[in-house]
């Protein structure tokens, strides 16, 4: 089952243009608190499905892709 569409011409988003600051953008630390999950979990979601970019060389997941809304 595939929670996002692929043809999703939105993402990823141009790094230049979010606000990591506007709450819809976590740290792999913060999205495993968040989801009450390991921090490996985040990991192997990140590597399974598309829920994070890169900004400036950190990792940045998606709050609402994590949760798949």
């Amino acid at each position: 089952m595939e929670l996002f569409d692929k043809t999703d011409l939105n993402w990823p988003p141009d790094p230049a243009t979010i606000d990591l600051n506007d709450g819809q953008w976590l740290t792999p630390q913060q999205a495993a608190a968040v989801a009450r999950v390991s921090e490996r979990t985040i990991w192997r979601q990140h590597a399974e499905r598309d829920i994070a970019i890169k900004v400036f060389g950190r990792i940045w997941i998606s709050r609402r892709r994590l949760f798949g809304q």
